[in-house]
């Protein structure tokens, strides 16, 4: 009962939004007798009301007067006689594409000239048109033009479209729009989308508690409330402007979908072949820095390329990772947003330590340094991140001068200095580096 209720109110308020009103005037002058005008055109939708001039005059569309045969119009129609002067004689809305006849059936009055005809063409209206021709939504109409939707909505659909008023849009923050404006394929486009349904909801087609879902993946809830209906915190105010292609409800608010930001810290906590970086960001104490606007690009090595390190390197770092472990990360990371379609061959990209990274394009791929680029172009809201199968060490790095990252044991001896390749006992072992330096161990195998 109450759902009944709210939507006969709300379909009595869309009469005055998408229809034209036509007067036609009925009278008399002299022996002659008038439709004015005799000959109308209208759209589908529209209304005609015919208003008593003078005399006593009804309005017929069903059996010609004069020839006694049936006018065959798309839809018939016949009125009561009316002979106030002044008073509305009959309205009728016209639904049907079509030529419709018709005359006054009172006393001689058809035969004296009171006839008149009807063209009913077809509207052809897409959602779009109707949002053009409201003179309450200037702005949506800016909105979808400027965010390329026009093609779109203007398409098969069905659609059905909540459209905010210009005071709607007013009514939010100062700068909103205009911030908006400056992104229209963007956040713009999707806020616009979130409006969308991709697919005929009328009002009768509403249910309290209805979940509607739209075109940017997001829902809409539908709630009935004393006085109306409410899409999520706005207010329907206008239902059922029926279009070619889909159905607009006008609302008094702007929806604002509720979406969570992708920083470049989401991306590399979300992957699986980051651990180590992630827990290498955490304690570098940089989790808060990179998850700010940016933007930044960053170079992120995966859980291997920290394995390919020599043993000990990560935990080494941990034991300083707001100093050494932090300036190797921002050796990873430059402040911009350089997409894999930014960068060049021989190209430069200075980094957040001060350093610089060289671009090289090889056979295959793309090299950082001495990195392999392994994936390109996971987009954040905040910049890019694309994925490198190695470490970036700083040249200047202390690591560098000291040969921690780069040192490694060329050979292994035991105690009367013969090459062991394998240790298959308990035994003492001298480990040779690359740098020189050599270490005694003592290996034990069970």
């Amino acid at each position: 009962m109450i759902k009944n209720i709210l939507l006969t109110f709300l379909f009595t308020i869309t009469l005055s939004f998408a229809q034209t009103v036509h007067t036609v005037n009925a009278g008399m002058n002299g022996s002659d007798f008038y439709f004015n005008p005799s000959n109308l055109i209208i759209e589908q939708g529209d209304i005609v009301i015919w208003i008593n001039e003078g005399g006593c005059h009804d309005v017929n569309g069903d059996i010609n007067t004069i020839t006694n045969m049936a006018y065959n119009n798309p839809e018939n129609f016949d009125s009561p006689t009316t002979c106030e002067q002044g008073a509305e004689i009959f309205s009728y809305t016209f639904n049907t594409e079509g030529i419709y006849n018709y005359d006054c059936s009172v006393g001689n009055h058809a035969i004296n000239g009171m006839v008149g005809s009807i063209s009913v063409t077809s509207s052809n209206n897409s959602i779009v048109d109707i949002i053009v021709n409201s003179e309450n939504h200037n702005t949506l109409e800016a909105a979808v033009i400027a965010a390329e939707l026009t093609d779109d909505l203007s398409g098969d659909g069905p659609f059905t479209v909540f459209a905010p008023t210009d005071e709607a849009f007013n009514a939010l923050p100062e700068g909103t729009v205009a911030d908006l404006l400056e992104d229209p394929t963007g956040q713009l486009a999707n806020i616009l989308l979130h409006h969308v349904y991709a697919g005929n909801a009328l009002s009768t087609d509403l249910s309290d508690g209805m979940m509607i879902s739209t075109l940017f993946g997001t829902e809409l809830t539908v709630s009935f409330v004393d006085g109306g209906v409410m899409i999520d915190n706005a207010m329907v105010t206008v239902v059922d402007l029926v279009a070619d292609n889909g159905v607009v409800h006008v609302i008094d608010a702007v929806l604002i979908p509720e979406t969570t930001s992708t920083t470049v810290v989401d991306i590399i906590v979300n992957s699986e072949n980051h651990n180590t970086l992630e827990a290498a960001v955490i304690a570098a104490e940089l989790a808060d820095d990179l998850s700010g606007d940016g933007p930044f690009t960053v170079f992120a090595p995966t859980d291997e390329a920290f394995n390919a390190l020599p043993e000990g390197t990560v935990a080494d770092l941990l034991e300083d990772p707001t100093g050494q472990l932090a300036n190797i990360l921002l050796h990873h990371v430059y402040a911009g947003n350089a997409l894999s379609t930014d960068l060049s061959d021989g190209m430069m990209i200075s980094t957040l330590f001060g350093t610089e990274l060289t671009v090289s394009f090889v056979d295959g791929g793309v090299m950082i340094d001495n990195a392999m680029v392994t994936v390109v172009n996971l987009v954040a809201d905040n910049g890019v991140v694309h994925v490198i199968d190695a470490v970036l060490i700083p040249q200047d790095s202390s690591m560098e001068e000291n040969n921690i990252i780069n040192d490694y044991i060329i050979q292994s001896f035991d105690i009367y200095g013969r090459k062991i390749n394998q240790s298959k006992y308990t035994t003492i072992q001298i480990d040779l580096y690359k740098s020189g330096k050599s270490i005694k161990k003592l290996i034990i195998n069970n």
